[in-house]
């Protein structure tokens, strides 16, 4: 994203709604007029995933009023859905969750003819996902559904490495997902690692870890690298935890999203981090890139998914529709950082689009060109998630386990509480004292005056009794 053109594309882009709202000139793709809308949609997606003028300038093509909500991670997202205590319309899942939501029975199949824009998306992404996701049983449905009829893909990326090309060496670099361990031993990234707070991502950067470094458990050397990142059983779990609790030593924390932001302000100098985070993050930092290991990595896909139980299924197909028109798609690419699912040759084609990319100051070979944004989708060595089913819980549990704090830590925090209420208790105790002593000066001057005042009044009396007897004489 080019921060100098985000306010220009914005008001560009809604300029083009208007007009279109006015003339016509694009379809709903749900074989309704913007006039017949109206109503609610209830939206619930990642964190910094969309860019809201596009809802703004939504709701005033549609007249639909857009309730949004966010989540840090699929596992929040699938709780919420899973326990079906909210009403929502659409949900952005990636495919694992997706394939997760399937097999539950949560979400609707779609009707594709509803989307006259579904054409736009770049077929490789069903491809690749329906290459992977070879038959999915979906209750009441069938035994082989496809992924690709239940969700329209949204954005994609790799998981890989945004790091300070100042502080990190060369040396560094040759480690591969081994920098995350500062492997090189380079006393700048002491404390300045940051990991992806979610079990999944973590994991994928653990077993390559263990691979790069020829410490995978016996048997498991042979395993792909789409097998091995999904790969969950008792034994790879126990050897993932082992390194990520030597990891401890090394890192700052874990984060979902405010990674890039600590990558560009200098607090951090290694992230494990999603490829738009690290692109959004490069645009405001020349001193930041990216890199997947050499050995591989992980492939995702996010896409949006109706519920099972959605009220407003009207809107959420005039909403799928409306994100993959190519120049909605590239002014949120522009604002997010993220690379659209649309093709780019469906985004090449469109006036509009490129009309937006140019106004960020992007040319089109160096913006489609970037290997960053736009990877080879068919790398053998890039694999992709799956569900971890019935291993889901021991996963987190081990989870954690890792991030929770060890018998050092914890008797570190005793001291510090025993310290804490030491000192506070010291602190009263001499609060009490102070106040002791000033009680009693004040009792012993209240004494004086008050004897003070009887010796006055005993005076008095003795002077009017000499003052009668002189008289009486």
């Amino acid at each position: 994203m080019k921060r100098a053109g985000k306010l220009i594309s914005a008001a560009m882009m809604l300029a083009v709604f208007a007009a279109v709202f006015v003339t016509g000139a694009v379809g709903t793709g749900a074989g309704m007029s913007a006039s017949a809308a109206g109503g609610t949609l209830v939206v619930y997606n990642w964190g910094d995933y969309i860019d809201e003028d596009i809802i703004e300038a939504f709701e005033q093509e549609y007249g639909i009023d857009v309730t949004y909500s966010t989540y840090d991670t699929n596992e929040v997202m699938l709780t919420t859905i899973e326990l079906g205590s909210e009403a929502v319309d659409l949900i952005c899942p990636s495919e694992y969750a997706i394939q997760r939501l399937m097999q539950k029975g949560l979400l609707q199949k779609l009707d594709m003819t509803r989307l006259t824009n579904i054409g736009n998306v770049d077929s490789r992404i069903y491809e690749k996902v329906n290459q992977v996701f070879t038959g999915i049983s979906v209750p009441e449905v069938g035994e082989t559904e496809s992924m690709s009829d239940y969700f329209v893909p949204y954005m994609w990326g790799t998981l890989g490495i945004l790091y300070n090309t100042e502080v990190v060496t060369d040396a560094d670099l040759a480690e591969g997902y081994g920098i995350l361990w500062n492997a090189a031993e380079n006393d700048a990234l002491d404390g300045r690692i940051l990991m992806k707070d979610s079990v999944r991502d973590a994991f994928v950067a653990a077993v390559l870890y263990l691979k790069e470094n020829d410490r995978l458990p016996a048997g498991y050397e042979s395993l792909s690298i789409e097998e091995l990142i999904n790969t969950i059983d008792d034994t790879l779990l126990a050897a993932a935890e082992e390194v990520f609790t030597e990891q401890k030593e090394v890192i700052a924390g874990y984060e979902v999203d405010f990674g890039k932001t600590d990558m560009v302000n200098g607090t951090a100098y290694v992230d494990l981090a999603w490829s738009g985070d690290a692109l959004y993050a490069m645009e405001d930092s020349d001193s930041l890139d990216y890199f997947v290991p050499k050995i591989g990595g992980n492939i995702w896909f996010d896409g949006w998914a109706i519920p099972k139980n959605a009220a407003n299924v009207d809107n959420a197909y005039l909403f799928l529709d409306y994100l993959c028109r190519p120049e909605v798609a590239m002014a949120n690419s522009m604002f997010i950082g993220y690379t659209s699912a649309l093709s780019a040759d469906s985004l090449r084609d469109d006036e509009t689009a490129m009309g937006i990319l140019a106004e960020n100051d992007y040319t089109a070979d160096e913006f489609f060109g970037d290997a960053i944004r736009y990877p080879d989708i068919s790398q053998a060595n890039l694999g992709v998630m799956k569900d971890f089913g019935d291993r889901n819980e021991a996963a987190i549990a081990m989870w954690e386990r890792v991030k929770s704090p060890d018998a050092a830590d914890l008797m570190w925090i005793l001291w510090v509480v025993i310290g804490v209420v030491g000192a506070a208790a010291i602190g009263v105790g001499i609060y009490f004292i102070v106040r002791k002593k000033g009680s009693v000066r004040r009792v012993s001057a209240g004494s004086s005056v008050a004897a003070a005042g009887t010796g006055g009044a005993a005076d008095s009396d003795d002077e009017s009794e000499d003052e009668e007897s002189d008289g009486e004489a």
